[in-house]
This record gives C-alpha cells, sequence and structure tokens, in this order.
C-alpha cells in the first residue's frame, strides 16, 4: 500500500494548498460539530433517568453514567469500526476524499465512546471488576509510549491502507491532544494552577502544531493524501488552543 508521500524539495501551490489543506478543514470541522452535537444532545435528555450504575467521584471528577450516554458508548463504539471498514474500502477504490471523511467520522466516533464515555461506567467496588481509565490522564503515559512506538512500526511496515490510516489519525490525535494537556499537568501541580497550564500548553502546543502543519502543508507534503494529514493536524493545533485557552 502507497504511503502519503513527503519531501523537502518543492513547495506546493496556492491552490493545492487551499483545496487540500484548508479546504478539508472545514469539513473536519463540520462532522466534528455534528458528532459533539448528537453525544451533548444524548447527555441532556438523559438527564433525569435512572443511571446505568451509582453516581460516583472517579479520580476527582463526578461521572455521569445516564442511559442515553452508555447507548451512545457502545453505538459508538460498534458505528465506529463500521465507517473504519467503510473507509478502508474507499481508499482501496482509490477514492482518496471519501476514504478521508469516513475515516475521520470513525475514528472521532471511537474517542467519544473511550475517551469521553467509558470512564463514566466505572464500577467502584473493592475488586475493580470493571474499570474504564481516563485515557486522556498521566496513568496512561505508558499506553501513549506504546501506541507511538507501534504507530512508528506500522508506518515503516506500511502496515495500513490509507483509510485504517485516516481511522487510527483521527482517533489518536483526539487523543493525544487531550493527553498533553492533562495527562502532563501532575509533571507541574506543584508549579501552577491546572487552569494555567492548560492555557500555556494551549497556546504554545497548539500554535507549535498549527504552524507545522502548515509549513508540512506547503513544503513538505508531496501528494493529496500528506496534504490531507497536515489538514488534520492543523484541526488538532487548533482544537489544543481553543480547549486550553478558552478553557473548554
Amino acid at each position: 500500500m502507497k504511503h502519503f508521500e513527503w519531501s523537502s524539495r518543492s513547495a506546493s501551490s496556492a491552490k493545492t494548498i487551499a483545496k487540500e489543506v484548508f479546504l478539508p478543514l472545514a469539513g473536519i470541522l463540520g462532522i466534528t460539530a455534528l458528532l459533539v452535537a448528537i453525544l451533548y444532545a444524548c447527555i441532556e435528555f438523559g438527564k433525569g433517568l435512572t443511571p446505568v450504575i451509582p453516581v460516583h467521584v472517579d479520580d476527582g471528577e463526578t461521572v455521569d453514567p445516564n442511559p442515553l450516554r452508555f447507548a451512545f458508548m457502545l453505538i459508538g463504539f460498534a458505528l465506529s469500526f463500521v465507517l473504519a471498514a467503510i473507509s478502508e474500502h474507499k481508499g482501496r477504490q482509490g477514492r482518496t476524499y471519501p476514504a478521508f471523511w469516513w475515516g475521520y467520522a470513525g475514528g472521532t466516533l471511537l474517542w467519544q465512546s473511550v475517551g469521553e464515555c467509558a470512564w463514566h461506567f466505572s464500577i467502584r467496588n473493592e475488586d475493580y471488576l470493571m474499570c474504564f481509565p481516563h485515557i486522556e490522564g498521566a496513568s496512561s503515559i505508558f499506553m501513549v509510549l506504546v501506541v507511538t512506538i507501534f504507530l512508528i512500526y506500522c508506518y515503516e511496515r506500511k502496515a495500513f491502507g490509507w483509510g485504517v490510516w485516516v481511522f487510527v489519525l483521527s482517533f489518536v490525535g483526539n487523543w493525544f491532544g487531550h493527553f498533553i494537556q492533562i495527562g502532563s499537568y501532575p509533571i507541574v501541580s506543584s508549579l501552577m494552577e491546572e487552569r494555567a497550564w492548560f492555557q500555556l500548553t494551549g497556546a504554545v502546543i497548539g500554535s507549535l502544531t498549527c504552524l507545522a502543519a502548515i509549513l508540512l502543508g506547503v513544503f513538505s507534503a508531496r501528494d493529496t493524501k500528506a496534504r490531507l494529514c497536515t489538514s488534520l493536524m492543523l484541526y488538532f493545533g487548533l482544537g489544543i488552543i481553543v480547549t486550553g485557552v478558552a478553557g473548554l
């Protein structure tokens, strides 16, 4: 399977950059807004319903185990892999853009299910029969390292097709974007407040990510797939800025 290609030899045209880096960003934002709206509708309409498990405090936060969030988690988790399969099928047909949109939607759904819903349904008891950790928290540092090394290996071995890569990068980008702020805070917790750290990482790391995405898109990306990846990277950089500086 052919990789998306990178080079440092020539710059892409302004028209190509606009079409394949900045324009797809609008589509990414649209898909994200739709999926976030569906999740928050489930959360809102689920308020007042009988919780799936007793409400308790998990890692300093009160869980919200409402049944509609639970339904979203289960359906979203299963659907995410269906979308990944569709994305891979489109990619094998050479349909780069459809594969990108399906893969991004699938990866984002997987993040919402695993990263934003699952930890609300950890059962607190002496045996920890079912415990879903905050994967964006500091306790997941080794998981982050293992996944990073694994993805580098898979890239070098050309293990994934285009559709699966978009799916994986969409999930990992959401995850690592949260981890950069939340997971790193315990290291500096004795030096500054959490809010200040989020603002600092949001402004610095988010801006650097956006700058790197633009530079890669202009000077390094050699094909449409690589430029779409930089569009995805630009979105994650903007997400880090917004969640950090705006405190969302």
